[in-house]
């Protein structure tokens, strides 16, 4: 040691106090070497061990969530399956119910083989009863769904059903299998006829205006009636397919549960009115939450086995039948069969960012035991001087990974409950041990003896072999894209048919390090700014930071790759968050379509002539549009869509449609007729064709005053039975007329005059005259034959006897039109059938029909076609073409330019799209009939608010939303799963780059207590080295996040794109949109630095602080 003086100092230890007489010597007691050391370096082991710790629980819960995402995802996919189940069905009888109910649950037990199960018996009431008053009322609802009812008893409804009003009528919330295999023998049709208390879906109760404490009066097919209390409203829940089954449809998806009363089975049994034909069902349904997706496979095979098998031999086992006509079904073979895709494919998207995480924590263990193998590379030195086997300092190292490594990875499943709550499986915990064996290899493989000193290598040779190495970095990025464009996919061919490709799944992740290998070429930039900016100034803190990271750009590179990749993979996770929310809100708007869209229902519904009104008069509603579609073939054999709409994307009209407008807002048609006839006064009935504002046809009818050649004025009715009180969408126009004889009488020729056509409302009002140009033609079916017949007699032609046919139409002196119509066969070639009454008078269902449409040949219906329609017919723009829509002539179209097929439309064929009232003016004008509405499409400025209001009214149909649309579809199990990976990737991810510096900072400054020291002599105050400290290691933590920002985006950009598959295993419909969110990576970055920048600071404080005389102590190395 020097003093003050420059004089040479030896010190000399001092001599042993001279030991009393009889009092025994205390040899100390040391410490194990491995605790000594642990004294020594505590702070740098603690780090280390925080770092076994953060690896070992983000593994765990990583792994713990991806293993229950695929699992409750394909759970939840089944219990959303109506089909997912097993259906036994018989029909009933009393006695039998004891033994076929045993039978089918002793089945059941074999089919499902420990797989839990539960199976429910119920009764269903085949025979449909209708609603005939509510609450006293003396006529049936004005609203449809009344009819077409059922009464079932059921076990388990409570379980099965919600109760949203009132409470469930005795004996149907959980009856057991004794109150069905007990009840007495009732004769069909016999029993009592007091009323009964029912519970009643709440569709139905919306219908009908019912809740607890409502009475419906019920009457069966044959007239008996009968009272039902509603005790309850409830609405379905649980497994979609328990109340299909029990009504005996597994395969109706929600329709049926909407048209059932549930009652007890003993009132179903014993009510004259329900008891009419009853069937029973056993639902045997798969116990959700207990099962497992791995014992799917097996149980999909016996189910397969059991429904097609022989019920007297898989369920009666040879014994007698107790039940006839038992039938067995289920769709669950199907159901786990599709799911085999989507849930390799959910894997796939699972494992990419787990694997880059794997990857990340696997380095940063690596990373963090050889930085504390340099820091101790001297101490390891001098005890293999002074005779320390391998085999001692293996212990040693052992001992000491031990300490860091056993007690982090025993609290890591633990510590992962609170980033992923639920039971900890073998995964998590062979991540754990995964941890724990790199980790050891980390730790114990420095300590193995090594071969002798390399030779020094020359510049020239370090430049050459930096250089292939950054070739063969760049080689492996550009060489695993390529591969992932290539396949397009992370999902390949397995043995066993499907699975997830382990070599893709690597790529992004290889990719990924090799471009944050070659970002430190970039690493001397760091040092280069500290010196400009030091030039600028007279300090000496940023000239010595910028020297040590020159100097130590080595030591560097590991902690610099890391947090690199640190923040890379949560700016990855960041984007493929963003780009799969972008994915779920194209994905809706392609099924949706527009803001709202509502699918008429098929049974039960409003007619589609009222719909536009009653979607208008919702709120927020700003415009409606109908969709119809139709299949056409056009020449050349390709079939496509032709699609009828409004607005948007459809060709606008160049005139009116033609037919006869009615004034104003009729609720009646006002017919001003003669009719004249030259044989009985027998008049037909009209049924006129009405084209509303949407374009829609609709059909009303009234019969005319006798053929006695007087003026009269006929009413046709133009209100809408179960219409709700709906109004049409005016304005109206009529654009045919069918004339229907009477049938069974003898034929005549009828001179029908309409002289016009007006509307009826407050006033009375007639139409104008028809346009210029415009004529009536008949356009009955098979026209010249029916006219060949019964207006000429002309019996050469194959066709039926007694059909009518026009003689002749014009419209001179008249408005509308004059037409001649013969009524049946007028001149038979042969005295028999002039004898013969009945095979010359009128045919039942006969008819002629009058359309109103242009002179001469129509003009063709213009359509815009998309480029997938113009290629399949060779047709461009400017091309005329003809439609076979299955009519009886083809329609002529005209193709007025290109479309993209619009939002909503599907994409398994070609479009044409044309305006909805020019399709249906040329429907009608081709004979062919109206034709409802597939769906409609409301803009809306509020569609939830629009959505509520609709759904109040079930007869308004289904309603969809975009926004409801794309939440089911980011709440889909699968796609929910792989949000959370990336959500808890998205946070997990900085903690690295945190702790990793972490580690690099305290051995960094420890290894540098003589350099701080030295700088503390010569007069450099502890305030200073804080700040050299901070300049050099917020240096290092900008270059790397800043980076590893953009690169995780970039990386997110080209990589999603080409791995990101829907349920099918192919790319998804749209395309998965780009979206860089620049706010919410930038920010994350800005986290992980300001972390940082907290670490740094508090380790400067308390590591610059140095003891002068220590450290600079001979032979001390701190």
């Amino acid at each position: 040691m020097v003093d003050s003086t420059g004089v040479h100092v030896v010190t000399t230890a001092s001599p042993e106090a001279p030991r009393r007489p009889g009092v025994p010597h205390r040899r100390r007691r040391r410490l194990p070497a491995a605790a000594r050391r642990s004294t020594r370096h505590g702070l740098v082991l603690a780090a280390v061990a925080a770092t076994v710790l953060l690896c070992a629980t983000a593994l765990a819960a990583l792994a713990t969530l991806a293993g229950g995402s695929v699992q409750s995802g394909t759970v939840r996919r089944l219990a959303a399956d109506p089909g997912a189940q097993v259906a036994v069905n018989a029909s009933y009888r009393a006695e039998g119910m004891g033994a076929a109910d045993r039978d089918v649950r002793a089945a059941a037990a074999r089919v499902f083989a420990g797989v839990p199960e539960r199976t429910y018996l119920g009764l269903l009431g085949a025979s449909a009863v209708s609603v005939t008053g509510v609450d006293g009322a003396a006529s049936a609802p004005r609203e449809p769904g009344g009819s077409g009812l059922h009464p079932i008893a059921v076990q388990g409804a409570a379980g099965f059903g919600r109760l949203v009003a009132g409470h469930w009528p005795a004996g149907t919330a959980d009856p057991p299998a004794g109150a069905f295999t007990s009840l007495p023998d009732v004769r069909v049709a016999t029993g009592s006829t007091t009323p009964v208390d029912t519970a009643v879906p709440q569709p139905l109760a919306q219908r009908l205006g019912l809740a607890p404490g409502s009475r419906l009066r019920l009457q069966d097919a044959f007239g008996r009636t009968m009272t039902l209390r509603v005790t309850g409203v409830f609405r379905t829940a649980g497994p979609a397919g328990f109340w299909p089954a029990m009504a005996g449809d597994a395969t109706d998806g929600g329709s049926a549960s909407q048209k059932l009363l549930v009652v007890s089975a003993a009132a179903l049994n014993g009510s004259a009115a329900l008891n009419g034909h009853l069937t029973v069902h056993w639902s045997l349904q798969p116990d959700y939450s207990r099962l497992h997706a791995g014992a799917l496979a097996g149980l999909r095979d016996r189910v397969r086995a059991f429904t097609g098998s022989r019920t007297d031999v898989s369920v009666y086992r040879g014994r007698p039948s107790s039940l006839q006509d038992m039938a067995v079904s289920s769709g669950l073979p199907g159901a786990i069969d599709a799911l085999a895709v989507p849930a390799v494919a959910a894997r796939s998207a699972l494992y990419l960012p787990m694997v880059m995480v794997a990857a990340l924590a696997l380095a940063t263990l690596v990373v963090a035991a050889r930085q504390v193998t340099v820091h101790r590379r001297g101490e390891l030195a001098l005890q293999q001087a002074r005779g320390s086997g391998t085999l001692r300092l293996l212990r040693g190292a052992a001992a000491e990974w031990a300490v860091t490594g056993i007690p982090a990875a025993v609290a890591a499943p633990y510590l992962a409950g609170f980033l992923h709550p639920g039971p900890r499986g073998t995964g998590a915990w062979a991540a754990v041990g995964v941890t724990l064996l790199v980790h050891a290899g980390a730790v114990l493989l420095p300590v193995l003896p090594t071969p002798g000193m390399r030779p020094v290598r020359g510049a020239r040779a370090a430049a050459a072999q930096r250089l292939g190495a950054d070739l063969a970095l760049l080689a492996v990025a550009v060489l695993g894209y390529a591969e992932l464009r290539r396949h397009r996919s992370l999902i390949g061919g397995g043995l066993g048919g499907t699975a997830v490709d382990p070599v893709l799944v690597v790529v992004p992740a290889l990719a990924s390090g090799a471009v944050a290998l070659l970002l430190l070429r970039l690493l001397p930039l760091t040092s280069r700014l500290l010196d400009l900016f030091a030039r600028r100034g007279r300090g000496l803190i940023l000239a010595l930071a910028g020297w040590q990271l020159s100097r130590r750009a080595a030591r560097n590179a590991g902690p610099v790759v890391l947090m690199c990749l640190a923040v890379s993979v949560s700016a990855f996770a960041t984007t493929a968050l963003a780009c799969l929310g972008g994915l779920a809100s194209e994905q809706a708007a392609s099924t949706v379509g527009a803001d709202v869209r509502i699918a008429p229902a098929a049974d039960d519904g409003y007619p589609a002539a009222v719909l536009s009104a009653a979607y208008r008069a919702l709120p927020a509603v700003t415009a409606v549009a109908p969709v119809t579609q139709t299949t056409a073939n056009i020449p050349g054999g390709a079939t496509e869509v032709l699609v009828g709409t409004l607005g948007g994307p459809a060709p606008r009209m160049a005139a009116r449609s033609a037919g006869i407008a009615l004034p104003g807002r009729p609720t009646a048609i006002l017919l001003d007729e003669r009719l004249r006839s030259d044989g009985g006064t027998a008049a037909p009935r009209l049924a006129l064709t009405v084209q509303d504002a949407a374009g829609l046809d609709s059909t009303v009818s009234a019969a005319l005053p006798a053929a006695d050649g007087a003026r009269h004025t006929v009413a046709v009715p133009l209100g809408v039975a179960e219409g709700g009180g709906h109004p049409r969408a005016y304005p109206l126009t009529v654009t045919a007329v069918d004339v229907l004889p009477q049938p069974g009488v003898r034929p005549a020729l009828l001179d029908l005059e309409l002289i016009r056509i007006g509307s009826r409302a407050t006033t009375d009002s007639w139409a104008a005259g028809p346009p210029a140009g415009q004529v009536w033609s008949d356009r009955t079916e098979n026209a010249a034959e029916a006219v060949a017949l019964a207006c000429r007699g002309d019996t050469s032609r194959s066709y039926e006897y007694g059909k009518p046919g026009v003689c002749s139409v014009r419209t001179e002196g008249s408005d509308v039109f004059r037409a001649a119509i013969s009524t049946g066969l007028r001149n038979p070639e042969s005295p028999a059938d002039a004898a013969d009454m009945g095979a010359v008078a009128t045919a039942p269902g006969g008819d002629v029909r009058l359309v109103a449409g242009p002179g001469g040949h129509p003009a063709p219906l213009a359509v815009r076609a998309d480029a997938r329609t113009l290629r399949a017919g060779h047709l461009v723009v400017g091309d005329t073409t003809t439609l076979d829509l299955g009519l009886g002539s083809p329609v002529p179209a005209r193709i007025v330019g290109r479309v993209v097929p619009p939002p909503g439309l599907g994409r398994g064929q070609g479009v044409m799209i044309a305006d909805q009232r020019a399709l249906a003016s040329a429907l009608t004008f081709a004979g062919g009939l109206p034709r409802d509405p597939a769906f409609w499409w409301i803009s809306s400025t509020d569609s939830a608010r629009t959505a509520a209001a609709a759904e109040t009214v079930p007869a308004l149909g289904g309603v969809t939303t975009a926004a409801r649309t794309a939440a089911a579809l980011e709440a889909d199990p699968f796609r929910s799963g792989l949000r959370r990976v990336l959500r808890m990737v998205r946070y997990l991810a900085p903690a690295f780059a945190v702790i990793t510096f972490t580690v690099h900072a305290v051995i960094s400054t420890r290894q540098r207590r003589r350099e701080f020291a030295l700088l503390r002599a010569i007069g450099v105050r502890p305030g200073k080295l804080s700040a050299l400290l901070s300049a050099e290691q917020l240096g290092l933590a900008l270059f790397a996040v800043l980076p590893g920002a953009l690169m995780g985006m970039a990386l997110a950009s080209a990589v999603l794109p080409l791995v990101t598959v829907d349920d099918t295993g192919q790319a998804p419909y749209p395309p998965l949109p780009l979206v860089t969110p620049w706010r919410t990576v930038m920010v994350t970055a800005v986290v992980t630095a300001l972390a940082i920048s907290a670490v740094v600071l508090a380790l400067a404080r308390v590591l610059a602080r140095v003891d002068l005389v220590r450290v600079l102590r001979a032979g001390e190395d701190g």
